[in-house]
């Protein structure tokens, strides 16, 4: 049978289990035949890297941008993405009495925010399992066995974190992999869908240390990675799924995190630190989603909370009598005293022309962008602008979708191991953990075992906030497992009302009025 590829918004099991219906075997002239192309090995290896982009783009994709701003990390009053609905404060202008749950209904405006992850990351999927079947059950050969081996490990990579990254958002889905018989696909709860990924990176760590390759530069639009690093980035994505998989504190005090240690120990901040990054292409095929809105200061805004975080002069919330907050005088380097850019830019943006005390993550605005019959919630006088690559929110900037991004840090290690030594009783390593970001990028006082748990805790918690502000839905993930989120804020996604509807089966939801935050804990 002639199969396309998995299409975003296809019911998954719909769409994988068609392989087997001999009358739907309908020639499209306007499709590749699937068969062919996963026979020829260019053409495999371009499976292979897409999955790789896929995956990426999913990331950075809605719901990511609607997550931040769940968090009360970014800050939005633009619709877009959805951002402005299920980013509303109770009581203000919000459209539910409670954070809105998510809007699981093919009625609903709202609907593509909780459909997105699933069908992108089922379809990277698919294709990380499409290259595992060609080189494990058909031998397929990629000019050579290095080749081969570097597109399998590639592959092997995207079966465990587009998994992952489901386990981290839905309630439930299915597993499925190379060797999976796709007409049994049933529900498992998102604990074995955890453990499922967690077993493929252990194959991915193990596959990466048995070869040695290093990754075209086109994979991600300009940076190669050896063998080595993708061994230390499974290691780093394993560790993170552990530490973020939680839904509640009370499920966080059960996370292993002697193992996640152990990932964390092995990742991408030992040995040579790196981040994993991409290059944007203004949003042709490699596109920062989040970063095109929170890394420009004209369109999305460091929220108060975070912002009096960096300086307690920054008032949280708004002040709008006041006028916001005045220009700050933060001891971390990071914000500094907000100055960015030139004179030129001064107006339209309301910013201080960069002076030697600008901040290197952040900038300081006296206009306000948002919309303030939205809610006087989403106004902020603090932007985003540490990956803009050339300092001037040009049309070349990250806020168009240029500019290299990344998607995993060194510095995320770090936290993640700090964190889990903080949990096994080691707080001299946990606090030169912290430091490297703390102190390096921050200049601020280093922390040390003096500090004690509940000390050293606190300062973690800042540098999760700060150092990895807006990377991906990093401080959704963060704030979901302190229990720090809003009252009726979902802590999970449904499975999405397309893939109910192929089945028949009833909508439901997470989150909103009268709805529970999360699935149970699994057994």
């Amino acid at each position: 049978m002639n199969l396309t590829r998995l299409v975003r918004g296809l019911g998954i099991v719909a769409a994988m289990v068609v392989v087997g219906c001999k009358s739907l075997d309908i020639k499209n002239p306007n499709a590749p035949d699937a068969v062919r192309a996963l026979a020829d090995p260019a053409a495999l290896e371009a499976v292979a890297s897409g999955s790789l982009r896929t995956w990426m783009n999913t990331y950075e994709t809605n719901p990511s941008t609607v997550l931040c701003v769940q968090a009360n990390s970014c800050t939005a009053s633009w619709n877009n993405d959805n951002m402005r609905h299920y980013g509303d404060v109770p009581g203000t202008s919000s459209d539910c009495a409670q954070r809105c749950g998510w809007a699981n209904d093919p009625s609903a405006v709202q609907r593509d925010s909780p459909l997105n992850y699933w069908s992108g990351y089922y379809s990277a999927l698919s294709s990380a399992n499409d290259v595992l079947k060609a080189i494990r059950q058909n031998k397929l050969v990629i000019v050579d066995v290095a080749t081969t081996k570097r597109a399998e490990t590639i592959a092997q990579l995207m079966q465990a974190a587009n998994m992952a990254e489901l386990a981290l958002n839905y309630d439930k889905g299915y597993i499925a992999f190379d060797s999976t018989d796709l007409t049994a696909l049933v529900y498992v709860d998102r604990k074995k869908m955890r453990d499922a990924a967690l077993s493929k990176f252990d194959a991915t760590i193990a596959l990466a240390g048995a070869n040695t390759f290093t990754t075209p530069a086109g994979w991600t639009n300009g940076n190669a990675y050896t063998n080595v690093q993708i061994g230390k980035i499974a290691n780093t994505m394993a560790a993170r799924l552990l530490a973020y998989w939680a839904r509640s504190a009370a499920e966080n005090a059960t996370v292993d995190w002697a193992r996640v240690a152990t990932y964390a120990s092995k990742g991408m901040s030992t040995g040579g630190r790196f981040d994993f990054v991409f290059v944007g292409d203004g949003c042709t095929a490699f596109c920062p989603e989040v970063l095109t809105w929170f890394d420009d200061p004209t369109s999305g805004r460091v929220h108060t909370r975070i912002a009096h975080m960096l300086d307690a002069t920054q008032r949280d919330p708004f002040d709008s009598v006041a006028g916001g907050s005045p220009p700050p005088h933060s001891a971390d380097k990071r914000y500094g005293d907000g100055s960015y850019g030139t004179a030129s830019m001064v107006s339209g943006y309301g910013n201080i022309p960069k002076t030697a005390a600008a901040g290197t993550d952040f900038m300081w605005s006296s206009q306000n962008v948002m919309r303030p019959s939205r809610g006087q919630y989403h106004q902020s006088n603090t932007g985003f602008i540490r990956w803009d690559c050339d300092g001037q929110d040009d049309a070349n900037s990250i806020g168009n979708g240029y500019c290299p991004y990344p998607v995993l840090m060194a510095a995320q290690n770090d936290l993640i191991w700090a964190e889990a030594l903080l949990h096994t009783g080691d707080l001299a390593t946990a606090a030169t953990l912290i430091n490297n970001s703390r102190v390096t990028r921050g200049g601020l006082p280093a922390a040390t075992a003096a500090d004690g748990l509940a000390g050293l805790t606190t300062k973690l918690n800042y540098e999760q906030e700060v150092e990895l502000f807006s990377l991906g839905a990093t401080s959704f993930y963060n704030n979901r497992r302190y229990d720090n989120l809003i009252a009726g804020t979902p802590a999970e996604m449904p499975v999405p009302w397309k893939e109910l509807g192929v089945f028949g089966q009833p909508l439901y939801t997470w989150g909103g009025p009268g709805n529970p935050r999360q699935s149970p804990t699994p057994p």
